[in-house]
């Protein structure tokens, strides 16, 4: 299941819109001599905007189980994606390399960054029962996926090469790792017991909530472009894909026999605009 989003006016809304019209409303040549010499600390802020997919896999294992279903194994999955957006902050240094007047440099950063935003759904369920939540089937869980905060560390090789060196301009390729932190939201609600349940009032019919935190290791691709709006101030805008590792693990229903294992694959594309101020 995917849900369709639209965007919503925000506080960040206005600061996104504002740096992109920053770019060409300046005009006037300005000197980045300083951006170019020697070795340069920068520190920045940062907007990240992008779109997160998310998808959760189950499968019910009944082959121990003591329940009529007992010997089947089930799969069942899901997947959204939402638009999410955040603010972060980062700190970097930047080496130029060859001769200054090449202008080419590489440059690793920290950063930290807060987002918003989920990916939800919920399992179509499997089993043969009009509401797929007797024993041993796959019941129509609803879930989420939130990404919460993100850390990173990015290496950068650029440089400003014919023209852009006269525009103030350069562009750039980048890769890195981050640690993303994010949870997952399972609601369920079916019957745990020996024997199939006959009416949604018996005790044997369950519901609950299962929480969980997920720490992902990332790998983060893209390319930038940077524009000097002063000696010492940049604009950047860049292109990024970051792929997730999966997580897995599995739940036991001991009384019953069954085991769950469940898998959560995420990534995300998007864009990231930054104000980088160096000295």
């Amino acid at each position: 299941m995917r849900n369709d989003r639209h965007w919503k006016s925000s506080p960040l809304t206005t600061v996104v819109l504002a740096m992109l019209l920053a770019l060409p409303v300046i005009s006037a040549r300005t000197n980045t001599a300083f951006a170019h010499e020697g070795h340069l600390f920068y520190v920045g802020v940062t907007v990240p905007v992008e779109r997160v997919d998310a998808s959760y896999d189950k499968t019910v294992d009944n082959t121990g189980a003591s329940h009529p279903q007992r010997g089947q194994v089930l799969h069942d999955n899901d997947a959204d994606d939402t638009f999410a957006y955040g603010i972060g902050f980062l700190a970097g240094h930047r080496i130029p390399l060859l001769t200054k007047e090449d202008g080419f440099y590489i440059s690793g950063e920290v950063d930290l960054a807060f987002h918003g935003s989920q990916a939800k759904g919920q399992l179509p369920g499997v089993g043969d029962s009009p509401g797929r939540n007797q024993p041993g089937e796959s019941w129509p869980d609803r879930w989420s996926f939130e990404k919460n905060r993100s850390y990173g560390f990015t290496l950068k090789l650029g440089g400003s090469p014919g023209v852009l060196r006269s525009w103030d301009t350069s562009v750039y390729v980048l890769g890195g790792i981050r640690l993303i932190q994010a949870q997952f939201q399972n609601h369920f609600r079916g019957c745990l017991s020996d024997m199939n349940c006959t009416s949604t009032d018996q005790p044997e019919f369950v519901s609950g909530t299962t929480s969980r935190n997920l720490d992902y290791t990332a790998w983060t691709y893209g390319a930038g472009v940077e524009r000097m709006l002063s000696e010492h101030l940049g604009l950047r805008i860049e292109a990024r894909y970051t792929q997730y590792n999966s997580k897995r693990w599995v739940e036991l229903f001991d009384t019953v026999g069954v085991r769950i294992p469940t898998r959560i694959d995420a990534d995300d594309v998007g864009m990231l605009m930054s104000l980088a101020w160096y000295f």
